[in-house]
């Protein structure tokens, strides 16, 4: 795939700039041959941004596909050689005898250089002989549009859960309010968002149901494709408008077209619907036709998949409406009927009764229903909610028996990528989704098929296992970590992956693909030898010699050997229990090339230090995720990994972490926590001082560490502490144990880092912790302490006062405060702060009677949560208090609540504890 091959040799080619510039003194003859590797894989790079641009109807793309396959093995064989050789290189020892071992290692270094120097040379070679790729072909810019995205996409998850047609529907009464007058009105475009076609299939129904009811004067239907020919959009929309066939002759040009079409409605009330918009570009070449004005009432809908596109054609985001997938029970209802209506059914007449009288109920209640219709709950999960994948599905389950529906469910994945005739509606959709992504994104959504079948997946793995993969490829001005969220954006922007978590900033916590979308994406990665799935009968029976990225998702009843070649795996993921042990698969000699090790999903049974005990053998790996496994302490082997860039040890029985971690050079995100009863039930409490792990000695080590929690300060030294503050890439962070005997290397730590943090949790020592101790930074001072970057901030413990450099920031979006012993007066600080979206007060951290939102307060904030107050009485909102609130939460409290009217809430989750008033 040549994708893939252009992001692993753009990482190549860095990794020998590495190797060549330090490493040459040691190297002696080698440089020759590193040098030489470097400039031709340049080459080569070039010439597969060109493969990966080609069509696939090119006379040579077979050729070509075939020559970026060998481009790729060669790639990984490389990268493989030069990485084990930079750790044999890079240990710490310094003896004489390790350098003589070291200067010994060089020789089978050189010898494999020199024949990967042979193969490149060949790889080359033929590319020139059969004409495959001409150099000077051109190359798409693959980030030409990110900067536009930003902006549009910062609020395209907001307001996903409205009901949309309660607002598209609203022209329903507008012609019969109008009909009695001619008052005239810009006509209202709205956009209609949805999944692989959803939109259209909604407004669609909402089409012919108004054209029946005759409610406009003029009906327009415009199916547009991706390359739109707006001249015969405007014939098109001609035929529609005039009966008389001559009328449409007196128009030829383009102008000529879109000025008879104005004319003719701006006399009208029209309702014209454009189905499947692709680009703002050709909107604005589209709407030329529409008139400035015309009758009330008047109506353009745009159908779309993309969230930009949608937005790009309307005056504001309000008129821009998501369509919801179908619930359970309507998907069953749609489901059930579309069966029992189709002509020519299989079903028998007694199956057809049984099938009548089936409920969803029923369904709930039984869990499992008898043969034949046990596998309706399968199908419902397998469609989603989605109607196309209901209607083709429905379609192919009436053209069998009942008995065989268990059957055709296991053959739905290859039925549909094998383009069964009654799947091929969905199948063309699907699959052109995805061949129309830029190559660039190809992989990286590919790389999303490991994962299980309607499972929701976080969002920071998925951006963190990217970047260890080397699939997010370098852009001049942007860190890899931004990119890799672009790219995820982009996808969201696309509808090919939807938000399943949506957080009360705005932001997402996990995201999900559509079951039948990623059964498209597992046939694919197996056919492109990209990933598998080992497990009951998951696993291919032909063993294939490089397939990177393998999945564990129980018992297979046979060794992954027999599955794979194990030495050309490069990520292992484990969901369920495999059919042997992790300890043997880690201990194998062979798996020795892998980059990503996640054991993050194994809940359903207990991996331990023995597991683990030789992950330092992995000298490739990147990534390693133990997250909620059951280890108590880390191997000091952790310490021999010099590529290791994430290490997520979060809510393990880990104590303490070794000291060997700080020769993690480039480690980038440290995550660890202690498991406990409160942190395992009690979310809020997640952060307390008993699950932190204390700051490992050397951690000034870890210069490009971005993220570091949760660590416990209270019993490290003060340099220890202010090691921390020599941390110049660090964004998140998060330290408990504050009190006031490190108050002061806490504050010194703070100031050295505080231009580079955008998350920031400071939690008090329970005992005898407090925050007051911390920097107040008054304005009155020369240099107030600022945290320009800051969009989070948690506090847990007693801070006195609120500091300036909090209810002056122009940047904090999210305050989460607990314990914190705050007053009215501390509270209308943070009034005025401009991004202000989510305020939380937990925990006794507001201890007035009365808390009081005034008008024209904290302009910005949508969520409010106030929860465990006790000593809190009274809420009030006055008239114009939080003008843009849509969520208020208000729980374990005992207090009246004022002025709710006064909001304008979607959603409201109060206690009985809570009187209005």
């Amino acid at each position: 795939m040549a994708e893939i091959a252009v992001s692993l040799v753009g990482s190549l080619i860095a990794g020998i700039s590495t190797l060549v510039e330090k490493e040459a003194t040691l190297l002696q003859s080698v440089p020759e041959n590193t040098r030489f590797v470097k400039d031709e894989l340049q080459t080569i790079g070039a010439f597969l941004g060109v493969v990966e641009n080609m069509k696939e109807d090119s006379p040579k793309y077979q050729m070509a596909r075939v020559w970026a396959e060998q481009v790729k093995d060669l790639a990984y064989d490389m990268e493989d050689c030069l990485e084990e050789q930079i750790t044999a290189l890079t240990t710490r020892n310094s003896s004489w005898s390790q350098y003589v071992t070291n200067y010994r290692a060089l020789r089978p270094f050189a010898a494999k250089l020199s024949d990967l120097k042979s193969r490149i040379v060949e790889v080359s070679e033929r590319n020139m002989r059969y004409h495959l790729v001409i150099a000077d072909q051109v190359i798409d810019n693959h980030m030409n549009f990110m900067v536009a995205l930003n902006k549009v996409l910062s609020r395209s998850v907001e307001g996903t859960t409205d009901n949309w047609t309660q607002n598209v529907v609203t022209w329903a009464e507008a012609p019969e309010e109008s009909a009695s007058n001619d008052k005239t009105c810009a006509p209202k475009v709205t956009a209609v968002v949805g999944m692989f076609g959803s939109g259209s299939t909604r407004v669609s129904e909402i089409y012919k149901r108004h054209k029946a009811d005759k409610k406009y004067d003029s009906y327009v239907w415009i199916e547009l494709s991706q390359d739109v020919n707006v001249t015969k959009v405007f014939k098109d929309m001609m035929k529609q408008l005039f009966d008389d066939s001559s009328s449409q002759h007196e128009y030829t040009g383009e102008d000529e077209l879109a000025h008879g079409i104005q004319h003719e409605l701006k006399q009208k009330r029209f309702l014209v619907v454009f189905d499947e918009l692709w680009t703002t570009h050709a909107w604005h070449s589209i709407k030329k036709a529409l008139p400035h004005v015309s009758r009330s009432g008047s109506q353009v809908i745009v159908t779309t998949e993309i969230v930009h596109v949608a937005k790009g054609c309307t005056e504001s985001d309000d008129h821009v409406y998501w369509v919801q997938l179908l619930s359970k029970q309507e998907s069953f209802e749609r489901l059930k009927n579309l069966i029992l209506v189709t002509e020519n059914s299989k079903m028998t007449h007694e199956d057809r009764e049984d099938f009548e009288d089936l409920d969803l109920k029923e369904l709930d209640r039984l869990k499992v229903l008898e043969p034949p219709f046990n596998t309706i709950e399968q199908i419902l999960r397998k469609c989603r909610g989605l109607e196309l994948a209901i209607g083709t599905v429905a379609k192919l389950l009436a053209s069998k028996s009942p008995h065989k529906w268990g059957k055709l469910c296991d053959d739905l994945p290859s039925l549909l990528y094998s383009n069964h005739p009654m799947l091929k509606d969905i199948w063309k959709v699907m699959i052109q989704r995805y061949k129309d992504l830029p190559p660039y994104l190809k992989p990286c959504f590919l790389y999303l098929s490991i994962f299980p079948e309607n499972s929701d997946i976080n969002v920071e793995t998925i951006i963190d296992r990217w970047l260890a993969e080397g699939l997010v490829r370098d852009r001049t001005g942007m860190s890899p970590r931004t990119v890799a969220k672009w790219y995820l954006l982009w996808l969201i922007d696309r509808s090919m992956i939807m938000v399943s978590n949506l957080r009360k900033n705005r932001s997402f916590k996990t995201c999900w693909i559509h079951p039948m979308m990623r059964d498209i994406l597992v046939m694919i990665s197996q056919e492109e030898k990209f990933s598998i799935t080992v497990g009951p009968r998951k696993s291919s029976s032909l063993l294939v010699k490089r397939l990177p990225h393998v999945t564990l998702d129980g018992g297979s009843g046979r060794k992954l050997a027999r599955c794979v070649d194990l030495s050309g795996i490069r990520s292992l993921t484990v969901f369920n229990e495999p059919s042997e042990s992790i300890a043997a698969l880690i201990c194998s000699s062979k798996l020795r090339a892998v980059r990503i090790l996640d054991l993050s999903n194994a809940n359903e049974f207990k991996i331990t230090r023995r597991d683990i005990e030789r992950v330092g053998e992995l000298c490739h790996l990147r990534y390693l995720n133990l997250y909620k496994t059951n280890i108590y302490e880390l191997p000091s082997s952790i310490g021999m990994l010099p590529f290791l860039q994430l290490l997520n040890v979060r809510k393990t029985r880990i104590t303490k972490l070794p000291n060997e971690v700080t020769q993690l050079g480039k480690l980038q995100l440290l995550r660890a926590s202690r498991r406990t009863e409160d942190s395992c039930h009690n979310r809020r409490n997640r952060c307390c001082i008993d699950s932190a792990l204390t700051v490992p000695k050397g951690i000034e080590n870890l210069q490009d560490i971005e993220r570091l929690d949760i660590m416990d300060i209270k019993d490290n030294s003060g340099s220890e502490i202010e090691a921390l503050g020599k941390l110049a890439r660090l964004e998140h962070l998060g330290l408990v144990g504050i009190k006031i005997g490190n108050s002061k290397q806490v504050s010194k730590t703070l100031k050295r880092i505080s231009s580079s943090l955008t998350y920031l949790y400071l939690g008090a020592c329970q005992s005898d912790g407090t925050l007051a101790c911390l920097p107040i930074s008054e304005k009155k001072r020369k240099k107030p302490l600022e945290f320009p970057r800051l969009q989070t901030i948690k506090l847990d413990g007693h801070i006195g006062k609120m500091p300036y450099w909090i209810s002056n920031s122009w940047t904090l979006a999210v305050i989460k405060l607990y314990r914190t012993n705050l007053q009215q007066n501390h509270i209308m600080s943070l009034e005025k702060l401009p991004c202000l979206v989510t305020l939380a007060l937990l925990d006794n951290s507001y201890i007035s009677e009365t808390l009081v939102f005034y008008d024209k307060a904290f302009r910005e904030l949508k969520t409010l949560e106030i929860i465990r107050l006790t000593k809190l009485k009274t809420v009030i909102f006055t008239e114009e208090a939080v003008p843009q609130l849509r969520s208020l939460a208000i729980r374990c409290c005992e207090l009246r609540l004022k002025g709710k009217n006064n909001l304008k809430l979607r959603k409201v989750d109060l206690d009985d504890g809570v009187e209005e008033v």
